[in-house]
């Protein structure tokens, strides 16, 4: 028997509330079955686009593709739901669309919102993983969505709620929007201060301006709980080390790997070479490390290139496409040191290094306070849409006579 919850709040199933529909790919060996007008959507496309309106998809099908496969043919509105490998992420349809078998899509019926059961299947993920089973890959059966339980609020309630959280993603894009564009603009002034022509300007190598070029341990040290930082790619964030989330190594072991050369010296510039290429990172005074072999360690000649600038020049467009155009690899994408070393690398005089690094740096620490501000918006969303899906906590009933009046 169903639980009543606060204000005619009632207990439900997903099942109850929206048909649940799974997908189907045609036949790819019959070109009749491809490249027609039906939308056919893959996960992928869908954790991209989490909690977005989706209205488009890479692949379509045709009529005839639709026929000859379990793809079926959903409406606007449908809830997209991510069923297989990535679980839980979910889009809003804006057109009629089908998919592949990785997804258990939802149709809701009169008693919910397609948005407020968006938003609930977002704030819940961790329920829908947590049932998902499967040794190659994680996957949730159509059965057990049906039967998840939710505490659903009424219609008018589901109205106040989705308005709010809306309004929260509309500012947090707008927050993202202008992040992308300072990123954008910072970019191209980047590119336009190094393509300056002058005979203060020296045209050379990126060895040619460095004291050492080597990178972190080929083996990797056995992590403890509490011990000393070693730094991986995914550490190096917004152009520094962020060491109180690096796994930690005995101090033997981070002894041993000093000696080894793998410890980078304050005005040392990391750069990401194995997997994700590209990012970048001084070396500033704090807690000792260790890096492994997917950062590449540049020692600059502070004589001729200050740290700084070097930091800020390897993360202009031309130097990252010159990087990641000559990565090798199938399985692991990676920059060999030697290539690394041999990329063309143009310099001006340490005066004119200062300049650009106080533009440049200027323009980074207002990309990164909206990008900290997009962070604290989405933290705040998150407490919100908790607070209002608990029901404990309830938007006034004359909510209603502002949404009339927008």
């Amino acid at each position: 028997m169903r639980q009543a919850m606060r204000n005619g709040w009632t207990e439900k199933t997903l099942g109850e509330i929206a048909e649940v529909v799974g997908g189907g790919t045609p036949s790819t060996t019959n070109p009749a079955f491809w490249d027609g007008e039906v939308i056919w959507l893959t996960p992928t496309e869908v954790t991209a686009l989490d909690g977005k309106v989706v209205s488009d998809s890479v692949r379509k099908i045709t009529q005839a593709g639709l026929r000859g496969s379990g793809a079926r043919l959903l409406p606007v509105g449908t809830v997209i739901l991510t069923s297989r490998a990535s679980v839980g992420f979910v889009a809003l349809a804006g057109k009629e669309f089908t998919t592949n078998q990785g997804f258990q899509s939802l149709i809701p019926n009169k008693d919910v919102l397609s948005k407020f059961l968006l938003f609930w299947i977002q704030h819940n993920r961790n329920e829908f993983e947590s049932r998902s089973a499967g040794s190659t890959f994680k996957e949730i059966s159509k059965a057990n969505v049906k039967t998840i339980r939710l505490n659903l609020p009424p219609i008018a309630e589901q109205k106040r709620i989705v308005d709010v959280v809306s309004s929260v993603d509309a500012y947090i894009d707008a927050l993202q929007q202008q992040a992308d564009s300072a990123r954008a603009a910072r970019n191209a002034v980047l590119h336009e201060l190094l393509s300056a022509r002058g005979d203060d300007w020296t045209e050379t190598t990126l060895g040619e301006v460095l004291h050492l070029l080597t990178d972190g341990s080929h083996f990797s040290p056995q992590s403890i709980e509490h011990g000393l930082p070693y730094v991986t790619v995914r550490d190096v964030k917004n152009g520094l080390v962020d060491t109180l989330s690096c796994a930690k190594i005995s101090a033997e072991s981070l002894i041993e790997l000093v000696k080894s050369g793998c410890a980078p010296e304050v005005g040392d510039v990391l750069f990401s070479k194995d997997g994700t290429v590209g990012r970048v990172a001084l070396v500033v005074p704090g807690p000792k490390f260790v890096v492994l072999s997917s950062l590449a360690i540049l020692r600059p000649n502070t004589k001729i290139v200050s740290s700084e600038f070097l930091a800020i020049a390897i993360t202009s467009n031309q130097f990252q496409a010159a990087a990641t155009g000559s990565k090798t690899g199938l399985a692991i994408k990676r920059v060999v040191l030697k290539v690394l070393r041999e990329l063309e690398f143009r310099y001006p005089s340490l005066a004119e290094q200062k300049r650009i690094v106080e533009i440049i740096s200027s323009m980074d620490e207002v990309i990164q306070s909206t990008e900290q501000a997009v962070v604290d918006a989405k933290a705040l969303r998150s407490g919100l849409l908790s607070d209002l899906l608990s029901g404990n906590h309830e938007i006034p009933a004359s909510y209603d006579s502002f949404l009339g009046a927008a």
